[in-house]
């Protein structure tokens, strides 16, 4: 009897919701369709104003072998992405009113002489796929002079847009990871984490968690309420009827039970769900050019 109850109650189930599951398929079929669509479309560079040239090694600290990997490895990564990604590396003091003075640096704080000179390589090199000026794009400064190791990233256009604090943080922890031993794995860190983050191929408005579990949900709350409902029937039942064959309703509240847990249930059905979207724009501030831009700073 309960396996039979169980059968009937999986096939209600299927039944009531059947249009949610084809709705979600037919929406997720939709959506990977139309990025792979996307991904098979090739955007042509808009911007040539800027240099061909993505890794900058000034402080030295990678072999000509290891340059030229980067380099296969960014340009591969920008065509997918229709982003520009940009690597500098120095070594030089940006802390102190020395440095301050000898430098022409704007400020004596670390931190805000690192998004500076980020920002201003950015501008002034003209970088950005689709234009010049506030292009789509991310640059990673690294300052390796001793007691002021760190990096800064810089973030512009469409990666700024997409780019909170945390993702930012992201990317240069993947940096911090392997920067001390192994610059070049650090540095293929970055341009790996970054890819991954501006991959929008399998992006929904909403989170596909929540795709995967609210049926799960509803299924776990569609069973208990027919559990309490199958219960509250056979307690009516057994105690229905008295000695003497007297029927006489004892447990009054069972009516009350049901319809409560009924009510719960159905509030549960309709509640919407919530998206899976997430706020850009992380260390927004604007270029001693100009230019809007993102970023944040690391430093060791």
């Amino acid at each position: 009897m309960e396996e039979d109850f169980k059968k009937e109650a999986r096939k209600q189930y299927l039944h009531y919701f059947r249009f949610w599951f084809i709705g979600i398929g037919i929406l997720a079929a939709a959506c990977i369709a139309a990025a792979l669509s996307a991904r098979t479309r090739d955007m042509p560079r808009a911007n040539n104003e800027a240099p061909k040239e993505r890794v900058y090694d000034y402080a030295d600290v990678l072999t000509d072998a290891e340059e030229e990997d980067l380099r296969e490895y960014i340009a591969k990564t920008e065509r997918e992405l229709h982003i520009d990604i940009v690597l500098v590396t120095f070594s030089q003091s940006v802390e102190g009113q020395e440095a301050m003075e000898q430098y022409g640096l704007r400020s004596a704080d670390w931190e805000q002489n690192m998004r500076d000179l980020a920002d201003d390589f950015w501008d002034e090199n003209r970088y950005g796929y689709n234009k010049g000026f506030e292009g789509d794009g991310v640059l990673l400064l690294h300052n390796w002079y001793e007691g002021q190791n760190g990096e800064h990233l810089s973030t512009s256009g469409s990666v700024e847009q997409r780019f909170s604090v945390r993702d930012i943080d992201q990317v240069l922890y993947a940096v911090d990871d392997y920067y001390a031993t192994d610059p070049h794995r650090a540095y293929r860190a970055y341009v790996k984490e970054v890819a991954k983050l501006m991959d929008t191929s399998l992006s929904l408005p909403f989170s596909w968690g929540l795709v995967a579990i609210l049926p799960v949900i509803v299924a776990i709350i569609y069973a208990v309420s027919g559990a309490f409902q199958k219960k509250a029937e056979n307690t009516v039942a057994v105690n229905a009827y008295v000695a003497g064959g007297r029927p006489e309703l004892r447990n009054k509240e069972d009516m009350l039970i049901r319809k409560n847990v009924a009510a719960r249930r159905i509030e549960t059905d309709s509640g919407s769900g919530g998206g899976g979207g997430r706020s850009g724009g992380g260390g927004h501030h604007t270029s001693s050019g100009g230019a809007s831009h993102g970023g944040g700073s690391h430093r060791h």
